[in-house]
C-alpha cells in the first residue's frame, strides 16, 4: 500500500520533538542527583537558571523545528503536486484520445494535381493496414479510385451515399457547390445534372470494385454537413460547413482514433443503418452488368443499356484520372522512403 508522504513527514517531526523532551528531562535529573549537598534554596536557584536555559533551548528548538517543518511541508507539497499532476496528465491524455482529434487537415481546392498531401498520405497508411473500410457522405466519387490504388484490399467495404434518383437531396448538395471555384458561373440546374451523373458513375465504379471485395452500398438522405472515411484504427471526418470550408472543394478534416467516442459512435450508427435500411444493395463477384443495369434502372426510373454502362465507366476514368495520378505519386514517394 502506498504511504502518504505528508503523513510520514508529520510523524517524524512529532517523534523528534518527543525524543528531545525526554532526553532533556533525563539529563537534568541526572545532573541534579550528582550533588547531594544542595539546599532547597540552591535547587530553586538552579531551577530558575534551568528555566532560563529552557527558554533559550525552546527558542533555538522552535527555530530549528520550524525550519524542519517548513522543509517537510515543502517536500509534502512537492510530492502531492507531483502525484496530482500525474493524475491530471493521465486524465487529460485519456480525454484527448476519447474526445479530441489526433490530427487536423486544412481545407483546399485541388489545383495542379494536388489533393492534400499530408491528408492523403495518412489515409494511405491507414488503408494499407486495415481490414475494414467505410465511407459516408454525399458522393463516393473518389472511393473506388482510392481503393484500386491501394496495395492492400480490405475485407469489408461499406459505402453510404446519396441515391442518383433522390432529386431533392441532389438539389440540396448542388446548392452547396455553387461556391466552389471550378463551378463558378454555373446554373443550379446544371450543377444538379452534373451531381446526378457523378453519383451514377460512383455506383458503377463501386460495382466494378466487387472483383476485389464485396461492396455493401447504402443509399441515404445525406444532409451534406460532413463526410467520413473509416478504417480499423481511425476515422477521418470532413466538415463541409466549417468557417474555412464552405468555398473549398476539399473541406477541413480531422482524424479520430479507434478508441475515441466519435469513432465508436459513427461505427455503431453505420452498422445499425445497414441493418435496418431497405435502400441498400451488395455487389458481389458473381454479378454481371445485367444486374447493374437493372439496379440503376430501378434507381433512375428509366431503362439502362450496356452502352450507358460503358459510357459511365469511361466517364469515371476521366473524372478520377487526375486524382489517381496524384495517389500513384504518393505511393511512389512512400516506397522510396521505405
Amino acid at each position: 500500500m502506498a504511504t502518504n508522504p505528508r503523513s510520514t513527514s508529520k510523524t517524524l517531526v512529532d517523534y523528534a520533538f518527543t525524543v528531545a523532551c525526554l532526553v532533556t528531562l533525563i539529563v537534568g535529573i541526572v545532573f541534579v542527583n550528582l550533588d547531594r549537598t544542595l539546599t532547597a534554596r540552591q535547587i530553586l536557584a538552579n531551577l530558575g537558571l534551568s528555566l532560563v536555559a529552557s527558554v533559550i533551548f525552546a527558542v533555538i528548538f522552535s527555530v530549528l523545528s520550524s525550519r524542519l517543518q517548513e522543509k517537510g511541508l515543502q517536500q509534502s507539497l512537492a510530492a502531492s503536486f507531483t502525484h496530482y499532476s500525474q493524475e491530471l496528465t493521465a486524465t487529460v491524455a485519456q480525454g484527448n484520445s476519447e474526445y479530441l482529434p489526433d490530427a487536423l487537415y486544412p481545407p483546399l481546392d485541388p489545383k495542379d494535381g494536388q489533393y492534400g498531401e499530408r491528408f492523403n498520405i495518412d489515409m494511405i497508411r491507414s488503408l494499407e493496414e486495415t481490414g475494414f473500410y467505410a465511407f459516408r457522405g454525399p458522393s463516393a466519387r473518389y472511393v473506388a479510385a482510392r481503393l484500386r490504388a491501394s496495395n492492400h484490399y480490405p475485407q469489408q467495404v461499406k459505402v453510404a451515399m446519396l441515391s442518383p434518383g433522390d432529386a431533392r437531396a441532389i438539389g440540396r448538395r448542388a446548392a452547396d457547390r455553387v461556391y466552389w471555384e471550378r463551378f463558378a458561373g454555373k446554373e443550379p440546374q446544371q450543377l444538379e445534372a452534373e451531381l446526378r451523373d457523378e453519383l451514377i458513375i460512383s455506383v458503377v465504379s463501386l460495382f466494378d470494385y466487387r472483383r476485389f471485395c464485396q461492396v455493401d452500398l447504402l443509399y441515404i438522405e445525406d444532409t451534406a454537413v460532413y463526410r467520413y472515411e473509416m478504417f480499423d484504427e481511425s476515422v477521418y471526418i470532413s466538415w463541409y460547413h466549417g468557417a474555412q470550408s464552405q468555398a473549398k472543394e476539399m473541406p477541413e478534416s480531422m482524424r479520430f482514433p479507434a478508441n475515441s467516442f466519435l469513432y465508436k459512435t459513427l461505427r455503431l450508427d453505420l452498422t445499425r443503418r445497414f441493418g435496418i435500411s431497405n435502400s441498400k444493395v451488395s455487389f458481389t463477384p458473381e454479378q454481371n452488368d445485367d444486374f447493374l443495369a437493372a439496379h440503376l434502372a430501378g434507381l433512375l426510373g428509366e431503362p439502362v443499356t450496356q452502352s450507358d454502362i460503358d459510357k459511365w465507366r469511361r466517364d469515371y476514368q476521366d473524372h478520377v484520372d487526375d486524382f489517381s495520378r496524384f495517389l500513384q505519386s504518393k505511393y511512389r514517394d512512400l516506397r522510396r522512403l521505405a
